[in-house]
């Protein structure tokens, strides 16, 4: 009688998590401080179906995600300072992530990015738009800042990349990490390459640096990276986005749509307002990766703030200054 009861409660217990699954894929809304999340709209891009979120009104603040692969649900709650400053805040997945179309019939790309951006500045029928990217979203962010400047007030880069160099910096710079701190597990990792083991391999992820402590001034942090979580299965990482752009050994060399990107000849002329931020103690977009972008810049374009107490997520771990800061950049006048 007991084993029997046990079966049956190891049988409901099944059920149970089938119907929660299930029901996680659709949950409506989430509601915090006054504002609903999770009720955006869909609308077609020239790839297939787009996602956004729009809060306020004014010139629309478009935060671009990183990964690439990330949906925009890690930035819930932490941007709406800017609704105080009379801006529209605008969460956006693109193709290939968060609740936009995941699957098309080619390798998701970098252009993809910005020509969903585009679609969606028209969409909200905005002549102008301020760009917001963090991480690998700078790559998308700064090509589109290149293709339509016209259409572009400010940019913001936040711990960001910006062309295949960049971020073949960050993955050189992992492997450096690991070697030195790690060489045990540094051997491992050479026995798979011996073996011909690509870097999609789980194992790459066990072996290499990639722990809090290379995205986190302090790593307990970590915890209060998501102020609100969806629970929809639809706002997960987009791994074949990631694979697409990086390429099949995307934890060792850098391939994919990506390869080849350059953009220092492009940015002779660049003269949109760019506020660059990073983390002392990023070690993802290193500090030597963010000055290289300083660098290419033309003189007075530009200004940056280095973070000293935070590593790849300044607005959790300098939140007071990061707010302090973006409002300040953004007040700026051009002729400033």
């Amino acid at each position: 009688m007991k084993l029997n009861l046990i079966a049956h409660l190891r049988r409901l217990s099944k059920y149970l998590w089938i119907i929660l699954f299930s029901i996680s894929c659709y949950l409506p809304k989430v509601i915090a401080n006054g504002i609903t999340y999770g009720d955006g709209e869909v609308f077609k891009g020239t790839y297939g179906d787009l996602y956004f979120e729009a809060q306020g009104n004014g010139t629309p603040v478009v935060i671009i995600n990183g990964g690439p692969g990330a949906g925009h649900t890690v930035f819930l709650g932490w941007f709406e300072f800017l609704l105080k400053s009379d801006f529209q805040l605008v969460y956006f997945d693109e193709t290939g992530r968060g609740r936009a179309t995941r699957k098309i019939d080619r390798p998701i790309t970098p252009q993809m990015g910005v020509d969903d951006l585009e679609a969606l500045r028209k969409h909200l029928n905005a002549e102008k738009i301020i760009v917001l990217a963090h991480s690998y979203g700078g790559i998308q962010g700064l090509q589109y800042a290149l293709q339509y400047p016209q259409h572009v007030e400010k940019l913001i880069m936040v711990n960001a990349s910006y062309d295949a160099q960049s971020h073949a910096m960050n993955i050189e710079h992992v492997k450096h990490v690991t070697e030195n701190r790690y060489p045990l597990r540094w051997k491992e990792l050479l026995k798979l390459r011996k073996q011909g083991v690509p870097g999609t391999d789980e194992r790459y992820n066990e072996l290499l640096s990639l722990g809090a402590d290379m995205y986190w001034y302090n790593p307990e942090n970590s915890h209060r990276l998501r102020k609100l979580r969806t629970w929809n299965r639809l706002d997960g990482f987009a791994l074949q986005t990631y694979f697409d752009i990086i390429g099949d050994d995307a934890e060792w060399s850098l391939g994919g749509t990506l390869q080849g990107l350059e953009v220092e000849k492009d940015l002779k002329g660049f003269n949109i307002p760019t506020l660059i931020i990073a983390g002392r103690y990023d070690q993802i977009t290193t500090p030597k990766i963010v000055h290289r972008f300083l660098e290419m810049l033309p003189p007075r374009v530009a200004e940056i703030h280095m973070f000293e107490k935070s590593g790849h997520w300044p607005w959790v771990e300098e939140n007071k200054r990061f707010i302090d800061v973006v409002e300040t950049f953004l007040r700026k006048n051009e002729t400033d």
